[in-house]
């Protein structure tokens, strides 16, 4: 039922103006957002650490569901994605901080997180000219799985899914090869006690992992929505791993740039489970 939904959607967004298709997405998603229970508590846990105002707090977590919705017009609009789309509503901070990076080393890590749209962000590095790499979360439904990676392939994406043997993400580091990774949330694998915004959370080993492993930088990146028309590509300052030496000082140092997003754009922070341990 589920992929012939995303079917549905995919066809429709291609047919009708991206600002209708966000319209029509902020109606349906404030719909959810009333009965979803369980989500809408889930935002509100997770947000409730630094944003105290009750009324403030039900105002961001409407605007959570609502960039969510934006987000899935975005992505199902592949085929509309072009370079000059990049060039003409996306504004980028910190591209030096990637090219030294790739310069320094064979590959780099992106490191980013549910936040903002993370696969258009993909996207556009890819579209730029990278030869760009993401780990994904497979869908159980192998139908919805597919049409997942091919949306991801048409921008020039290679997808890895994640269970499948480590040489793949390895491989996409040679080369001046970029490999995205997901960083707050743990999906598979070792998962390791950290501290964001004061509350204790587990975030995932792998990126520390890989960056230690195949001697690359890790460049947090973030891809947010400035307007319901225009965004940003931020890259921030690399984690190198010639000044942090073992896991957990890498994982450490993502977490203070994890933490400085999440406060700056909880509107555009999608964790709809309780993140607090």
């Amino acid at each position: 039922m589920l992929y012939y939904g995303f079917l549905t959607l995919r066809r429709l967004v291609l047919i009708f103006p991206r600002a209708f298709c966000y319209r029509i997405s902020g109606m349906l998603a404030f719909f959810y957002y009333l009965f979803a229970f369980s989500d809408r508590r889930a935002v509100m846990y997770n947000i409730a650490p630094f944003i105290k105002d009750k009324k403030e707090a039900r105002r961001v977590c409407r605007k959570v569901f609502a960039n969510f919705s934006y987000y899935l017009v975005d992505f199902f609009r592949y085929d509309k994605l072009t370079r000059e789309f990049v060039e003409q509503y996306v504004t980028i901070t910190g591209r030096d901080c990637l090219d030294e990076s790739l310069q320094k080393h064979d590959g780099a890590i992106l490191l980013t997180a549910h936040l903002g749209n993370y696969e258009l962000g993909a996207a556009a590095v890819s579209l730029l000219g990278y030869k760009m790499s993401a780990v994904a979360l497979p869908h159980r439904d192998t139908r919805t799985n597919k049409l997942f990676d091919r949306q991801r392939n048409k921008v020039g994406v290679n997808v890895i899914s994640t269970g499948v043997s480590v040489k793949e993400c390895f491989s996409a580091l040679k080369v001046k090869g970029i490999l995205g990774l997901l960083g707050d949330r743990i999906f598979a694998g070792k998962a390791v006690p950290s501290v964001v915004l004061g509350r204790k959370v587990l975030l995932p080993r792998g990126f520390a992992f890989f960056a230690l492993k195949a001697n690359v930088d890790i460049v947090p990146s973030f891809f947010v929505r400035e307007n319901k028309n225009f965004y940003r590509l931020i890259f921030e300052e690399p984690i190198k791993i010639d000044e942090h030496k073992s896991e957990e000082s890498i994982i450490a140092a993502y977490a203070k740039v994890l933490e400085k997003y999440i406060v700056k754009y909880p509107d555009q922070w999608y964790s709809f489970v309780k993140y607090w341990e």
